[in-house]
């Protein structure tokens, strides 16, 4: 029914902080990878799409850890050519990270306008944000306002999930930072994406899902 995509890395994205440090304590026991997975449908899709390389060899050292397993791009074929992407971006922390990506995303982008394009993942970066703590407001305004800025500047179509994707119950915070856009296709423009406990996020590794049919 499915073809399985997978491209994986090897760096948790942590800062300096004792929870950081005890969470590379725990990846690295546990031989963690971070892990992005495409699913695309064998009813839609031709089988066998292509992998590309999204970024030039001497980007690599800027990339840092993002340059494996952290975008994976497809070329794949319905009746005619249509590439998916799928993005974990680096956390609100390496805000110099995720410009990066997006700067890398964005010349792909510009290179091919015409280019039928699905992109979605978790860009930890938000188009709305409540309850944050304002010590931390100034950092979450830095990283949603690029981001915000790459959306409203691409001409995509949003598909806005109806409830914001990510939440803490116990800060009473919450986020949309799961995004999925598309370009030069025709599509509606809601959907519904699932929480991260129906990811499939598991001891031993930290997977990025995403699912095309």
């Amino acid at each position: 029914m499915y073809e399985c995509y997978i491209a994986a890395g090897s760096h948790v994205d942590v800062g300096n902080d004792e929870n950081d440090r005890t969470l590379v304590e725990e990846y690295a026991r546990n031989k963690a990878q971070i892990t992005v997975v495409t699913f695309i449908h064998k009813r839609v899709f031709q089988t066998n799409a292509l992998a590309r390389t999204w970024y030039k060899p001497r980007d690599m050292s800027v990339l840092e850890h993002m340059a494996q397993g952290r975008v994976l791009w497809l070329e794949a074929k319905t009746h005619v050519n249509v590439s998916i992407v799928n993005v974990h971006q680096a956390t609100a922390k390496r805000h110099d990270l995720q410009r990066q990506v997006t700067l890398l995303l964005r010349a792909m982008i510009d290179a091919a306008l015409t280019q039928r394009r699905i992109m979605g993942g978790d860009f930890n970066a938000a188009l709305s944000r409540y309850g944050y703590a304002q010590s931390a407001s100034a950092l979450y305004d830095k990283v949603d306002k690029f981001f915000q800025d790459f959306v409203h500047s691409t001409h995509r179509t949003l598909i806005e999930s109806e409830v914001h994707t990510r939440r803490d119950l116990v800060r009473g915070s919450s986020a949309s930072l799961d995004h999925i856009f598309t370009w030069n296709l025709t599509c509606t423009n809601t959907c519904t994406i699932s929480g991260k406990a129906q990811q499939a996020n598991c001891i031993g590794c930290v997977q990025n899902a995403m699912t095309m049919h």
